[in-house]
């Protein structure tokens, strides 16, 4: 009986790391997604979806250069002396940042020719995806170093309280266009980076350029 219910146990916890957890961070990260269908007209539905698609490729660039450099973060942050990690992730911050600001500059100039492929309102909407998914330009590599310092589970609950933000926006604002939508989506996406740099900061590792000015990297 003991046996039946521990086998029962851990098939509810692989129950929720394999698939609510997927679940729940999909909700979270494309909240915009899943709530433009009931809000937007047909006509406005595929413009915004066609900007989002475009908006991917800033974090499909970050996600690439968080696959190199998380194993190296990882066997840094178990060591007992602390400041080769905080270096570490100062550089990576830098990283994030170059990254993200060049293809966000991109993206912003691309904007002009994708209205006037598809639509003069894609313009705006593309321009608010980016600056929310342009977050690492002020604030690093917030998502990547939160799972590192083990506290992931504790981002994902941020992630869904900013995720609950931008739907009670949504309601509040009567959003009925694609340009509020992103806006909306926009403050939410800052908000989770400002407040998880925030708490990196606890653990030694600040945010952007900001390392540049408490010794934690150096330009040579």
């Amino acid at each position: 009986m003991e046996e039946q219910i521990r086998l029962s146990s851990r098939e509810v916890v692989r129950f929720r790391q394999r698939v609510l957890k997927p679940v729940f961070v999909f909700s979270t990260r494309y909240a915009d997604v899943l709530v433009v269908p009931w809000v937007l007209k047909s006509e406005t539905l595929y413009v915004y979806f066609i900007a989002r698609m475009a908006s991917l490729c800033l974090p499909m660039m970050l996600a690439v250069l968080g696959y190199k450099v998380e194993p190296v973060l990882r066997s840094l942050v178990g060591k007992p002396e602390q400041t080769s990690f905080r270096a570490a992730a100062a550089r990576v911050n830098l990283g994030y940042l170059m990254i993200s600001g060049a293809m966000a500059l991109f993206l912003i100039i691309c904007a002009p020719y994708l209205a006037k492929v598809i639509d003069p309102e894609a313009r705006e909407i593309l321009i608010w995806l980016v600056i929310g998914q342009s977050a690492p330009v002020l604030f690093g590599a917030t998502g990547l170093l939160m799972k590192i310092v083990d506290r992931g589970t504790f981002y994902d609950v941020l992630g869904g309280i900013t995720a609950l933000m931008f739907l009670v926006g949504i309601v509040l604002l009567g959003a009925r266009d694609g340009i509020d939508v992103a806006q909306t989506f926009a403050v939410s996406q800052l908000t989770l980076a400002a407040v998880s740099a925030l708490l990196l900061t606890q653990c030694g590792i600040w945010p952007g350029l900001t390392a540049l000015f408490h010794n934690q990297i150096k330009l040579y």
